[in-house]
């Protein structure tokens, strides 16, 4: 019974936590991510895939990349804004111009500001950059929801693996106390404490199994149908803080609204006009020259001209929008600043959970040594008549405590292990 509980505990074990790092470090996006090609033996590289595939924030994040790329179109154009055409028509109405009309045809375009094109291209690349690294953050804060489930449906396959155990124990000591009760060896409230201990054991073992059930399930909505089979993920290594995904994103942020902050003084009036235009007019008059007779004359003109429209700065109109710019500056840079402190923080705390986790592990193994020889010890005197029924299931009892204890170390482990991973920003690139 000793070895194989101890067997059926180091099985679970060996399938449920990490195993040691494997495969090339990447040099995309941060040194923390290992390239998924490394990853074949681990789940992450595959189910982190399809999570983020059908994950709707990171859908709306790439559909948002090409938005602001976008406009690279207006950054190409040879005008900031759209060209136009315009016309006018007019007649006299009253007056001594009779049949006076004219026609005016006008075309004419925006034109850039010095430094504006360049202000607005830089503010594109930063825009893009900032979105690209939010899409890896995405990325990070979707293998975190990966890894609690992933944990979750563990645990609860672990609770159902002991409750297993338990019925197989529960019927084993219930045969014995079966055949001690009819050889007279023991009383019948010892076959009724029996058969109590069977039903409460089949009990719990439905509700596990149902709750494992569950979990699994919830895994595989998260992967869109991936079972959480084999290891997770290994021990990810170190590396520069500055290329955390959780650093890099407000750090472009911060780029990206100092950008905008040039581009605010480079536009500190509307763009300028510039068209041309042709008019064309005639009417009739009356003129007598000398030594002729009063006659009627028509006259007509054709006008070629320049015309362009330069707005002034103004208070009201600039000092808005540079405080606006740099109040994002302020808000980037705290950000950035809050953001330094958290991931430093949590390394921090992750390492001192996962150290805690081995030492509580290492205990909870040790216990359930104990434990399973105490129940040996006392299977032997019960058999031996040393002891009565209720010793019996009170050493039993011990032992599972002891079990689940263990089983939940063993995971704690993992877990902490994981939390480590995404304290240090781990997500497996494709």
């Amino acid at each position: 019974m000793r070895a194989l509980l101890h067997a059926s505990l180091a099985l679970l074990t060996l399938a449920s936590l990490p195993a040691a790092a494997a495969g090339p470090k990447s040099k995309s996006k941060g040194v923390y991510s290992l390239k998924a090609g490394g990853l074949s033996g681990f789940a992450i590289a595959r189910h982190l895939d399809k999570a983020v595939e059908i994950d709707a924030q990171s859908r709306a994040l790439e559909a948002q990349r090409s938005a602001i790329g976008a406009r690279y179109a207006t950054v190409d154009s040879i005008t900031p804004g759209s060209p136009y055409v315009a016309g006018s028509q007019r007649n006299a109405a009253a007056g001594n111009l009779r049949q006076y009309n004219e026609s005016e045809a006008e075309a004419g375009m925006p034109i850039w500001l010095p430094g504006q094109r360049d202000a607005l291209a830089q503010t594109v690349a930063t825009g893009l950059l900032e979105v690209e690294e939010r899409i890896v953050l995405r990325r990070l804060e979707v293998a975190q929801a990966l890894r609690d489930a992933w944990w979750r449906a563990h645990r609860a396959e672990r609770e159902a693996a002991i409750a297993r155990n338990r019925v197989e124990t529960a019927r084993d000591i219930g045969g014995d106390m079966a055949r001690r009760v009819e050889l007279g060896e023991a009383a019948a409230q010892d076959a009724l404490l029996a058969q109590n201990e069977t039903l409460a054991a089949e009990t719990e073992l439905s509700q596990a199994e149902a709750a494992a059930k569950t979990a699994r399930m919830a895994y595989g909505v998260l992967t869109g149908g991936a079972k959480p089979e084999g290891a997770l993920e290994p021990a990810a290594r170190a590396g520069d803080i500055d290329d955390h995904p959780a650093l890099r994103a407000p750090l472009a942020s911060l780029a990206r609204a100092e950008s905008q902050a040039r581009l605010v003084q480079a536009t500190l009036i509307d763009n300028p006009e510039v068209g041309v235009f042709a008019r064309q007019e005639h009417n009739y008059q009356y003129a007598t020259g000398a030594g002729q007779p009063f006659q009627d004359q028509r006259t007509d003109a054709t006008t070629l001209g320049f015309r362009f429209k330069i707005p002034l700065p103004t208070a009201g109109r600039n000092e808005p929008r540079i405080a606006e710019a740099e109040a994002e500056l302020v808000r980037a840079k705290a950000e950035y600043d809050r953001a330094v402190r958290l991931v430093t923080g949590e390394i921090a705390i992750a390492r001192t959970a996962l150290a805690a986790a081995r030492r509580s592990e290492a205990l909870a193994a040790k216990r359930l040594g104990v434990a399973t020889d105490q129940f040996d010890v006392a299977r032997k005197a019960f058999k031996l008549g040393e002891i009565g029924s209720f010793d019996l299931y009170r050493v039993r009892q011990l032992l599972l405590d002891a079990q689940r204890v263990q089983a939940s170390a063993a995971i704690d482990v993992g877990v902490a292990q994981s939390r480590l991973n995404q304290a240090l920003g781990y997500a497996p690139l494709p």
